[in-house]
């Protein structure tokens, strides 16, 4: 059996299993650089795709969904 440790981001409490992820899921998720924030629970992204696929997968956005103005 293998055993992972668990690298815990501060910001957001999420396990990672190498130092690595845990970098890139710092600079994609929450680095001053990231012009897109999720208007439900404030996470910010670095490219609007990575915004797209948060929302499906956590708040139930759907992929045909558009925005009215």
């Amino acid at each position: 059996m293998r055993l992972f440790k668990k690298i815990t981001c501060q910001s957001c409490s999420r396990s990672f299993g190498s130092e690595e992820e845990r970098m890139q899921h710092q600079q994609t998720v929450h680095d001053k650089d990231s012009p897109y924030d999720c208007k439900v629970c404030n996470q910010n992204f670095s490219n609007m795709q990575d915004m797209r696929a948060h929302l499906q997968k956590f708040h139930s956005y759907k992929k045909d969904r558009t925005q009215s103005a």
